[in-house]
């Protein structure tokens, strides 16, 4: 027994040894995987400060951080199941060359194009901490009613795309398309109705009071349509679809509305309050209406249907009776048209080589009075600009209708709070409204200048993105914008903006001829810029500030420039030739 004891001893001691040994070499093989983790992550975050835009960082490093983590977890799955270092060192390769394809390329590819879903406001925060949240793509628009003749579709509530657009949360911008030959059946909405036709023909009727109104609408047109009213469209151009952009004031939910077509309407009725009101019976009821529309696709499928060439003929007639849109004298008198008003048949309001812009106001088309809105075109040529400009008082809800370009707009909003929001980000939380609201109550009862402060720290973030047929952009009020024209297009950059409180604004212009700043007196330009007043005079009273709300861009400014140098070597070349014969003449 001794014996036996004495011969377990020496085993003991090597099994304990090589427990030691290979608890020694896991946590070296553990440590090495955290400092190549640590590299990756360092890598990563390196990324983001180069990569992406400031008020983006935190939000990158998080997923820098999110990616490590779900790394660290499937690299524990993986080793209990036993795969070894071989997937390990996949995933570690794959990781390494920069957080896989998701975090790195697609963002940018998303920043360089400037086109991607999150930054044209798809997927941009409820906070409004996304890259562009003003700029909607064409993507961006969801199919509200579909059917093989047409489709309405529509951009999503402005609250939930951003809280810096609660301001706007009452209002919708949708876009109608239907095909030639097409015709969207009687029906009404719950949502005031401001459009604008831009593209094809067609006839509108309008049921509103007890008054049917049938008349005409073409491109150029602004049509007004109240809540409630029952309403039938046909496109009669055989060629063309006939498109028109428009925004929708809600009533029964705010940024919610519906459009009720007539015969669905009626036949979610019950049949024994239908046969009691019409004074008819079940057979011709059933006929009439079939069975009740109870699915949405269904009520959507039948909202616009094709037209035969007679009916389209008899649509065309009545409203030829009763048209009157297009025929009215000038304002004031055409003004009072409750109809339509074409815009494109106006003197602009502005007019140069770069651009026009036409406007209809309440002062132009009363029907627009009640809703204080001012509908505008804007016209630009190619490689030109609009001059930077804001609005004092009205949110301007844009659709481009044609071209291509960029925009670019200042938000003073989006850079404090996401300056804010990225140091929240960075100790791991974001702060809720609520408790953003606490907090500056908070510091206005400790201290009285919290407000001069938060202005004598604020930064601007400039959103800037590329845009073309279909694309919608928001501009707040007190937030410069400037809309550019591709100089590679061929075809001019037109914009429809419908602005909303347009009674009391204002368009201030930051540049060209009636440019706010140079009506600034001299001690306010000195102590605004920090340079004597003839240098700010140089600037904004230049010649060159002579075109007025449209003016040069910046690729046709540096053609300009350019010319402008040549043009100055051969006039000092012939100045030089000059003296050589004034010299030589003297000579001789």
């Amino acid at each position: 027994m001794a014996t036996r004891g004495r011969a377990t001893i020496p085993l003991l001691f090597l099994l304990g040894t090589s427990l030691l040994f290979a608890a020694a070499v896991s946590a070296s093989h553990d440590e090495e995987e955290d400092r190549r983790g640590g590299r990756s992550l360092q890598r990563c975050v390196q990324r983001c400060q180069q990569d992406r835009p400031r008020y983006s960082h935190a939000r990158c490093v998080q997923e820098c951080r999110d990616d490590q983590q779900q790394h660290g977890r499937h690299e524990q799955e993986e080793q209990g199941r036993g795969h070894g270092r071989h997937g390990e060192g996949e995933r570690e390769e794959e990781q390494g060359r920069g957080r896989g394809r998701r975090g790195q390329g697609e963002r940018e590819e998303e920043q360089g194009r400037g086109r991607g879903r999150r930054g044209e406001g798809e997927r941009d925060e409820e906070h409004g901490d996304g890259r562009r949240p003003y700029v909607f793509g064409p993507r961006s628009f969801r199919r509200i009613i579909r059917s093989d003749h047409g489709f309405v579709k529509a951009l999503r509530p402005f609250d939930e795309v951003s809280r810096l657009l609660r301001g706007i949360r009452n209002y919708r911008v949708a876009i109608m398309e239907v095909n030639p030959r097409a015709f969207v059946v009687p029906g009404l909405t719950d949502a005031d109705g401001v459009g604008y036709v831009a593209q094809g023909e067609g006839v509108l009727t309008v049921i509103e009071n007890g008054e049917k109104r049938s008349y005409t609408v073409r491109q150029g047109d602004v049509i007004v349509a109240p809540a409630g009213s029952i309403m039938h469209l046909a496109n009669t151009d055989g060629r063309r679809k006939l498109v028109i952009a428009k925004i929708l004031h809600t009533i029964s939910v705010p940024g919610k509305f519906q459009y009720f077509s007539a015969k669905p309407l009626l036949a979610s009725l019950s049949k024994r309050v239908l046969t009691a009101a019409l004074k008819t019976s079940d057979e011709r009821l059933g006929s009439l209406l079939g069975s009740r529309q109870g699915k949405e696709e269904e009520e959507k499928s039948i909202s616009i249907v094709r037209a035969s060439e007679e009916q389209l003929r008899e649509l065309r007639r009545q409203a030829s009776e009763g048209d009157q849109g297009h025929h009215w004298p000038l304002p004031p008198f055409r003004g009072d048209s409750r109809d339509t008003f074409n815009l494109l048949e106006q003197r602009p309001k502005i007019a140069n080589r770069h651009g026009r812009l036409y406007e209809a106001d309440a002062r132009s088309f009363h029907a627009l009075a009640q809703h204080d809105v001012r509908v505008a075109v804007a016209n630009i040529t190619p490689g030109s600009m609009t001059a930077p400009y804001l609005n004092t008082q009205s949110f301007k809800l844009a659709v481009v209708l044609e071209g291509e370009g960029e925009v670019e707009i200042v938000c003073p909003h989006l850079g404090r709070d996401s300056e804010r929001r990225e140091q929240e980000h960075g100790k791991g939380r974001w702060r809720s409204e609520e408790e953003e609201d606490d907090r500056r109550q908070q510091r206005r009862r400790g201290s009285g200048s919290e407000s001069e402060e938060e202005q004598d720290q604020q930064r601007y973030e400039t959103v800037r993105a590329r845009v073309s047929r279909g694309s919608a952009f928001v501009v707040p009020p007190g937030h410069p914008v400037v809309e550019i024209a591709s100089s590679r297009g061929s075809s001019n950059l037109q914009v429809v903006c419908f602005e909303i409180n347009a009674e009391r604004n204002e368009r201030v212009w930051l540049a060209g001829r009636n440019n706010v700043i140079a009506k600034l007196d001299d001690p306010a330009q000195e102590l605004a810029f920090g340079r004597p007043a003839r240098e700010v005079q140089e600037v904004f009273r230049a010649k060159d500030q002579q075109d007025e709300g449209f003016v040069a861009g910046p690729e046709q400014q540096q053609e300009h420039e350019r010319g402008d140098r040549r043009r100055g070597d051969r006039g000092r070349g012939d100045e030089a030739v000059e003296a050589f014969l004034r010299m030589a003449t003297a000579a001789l």
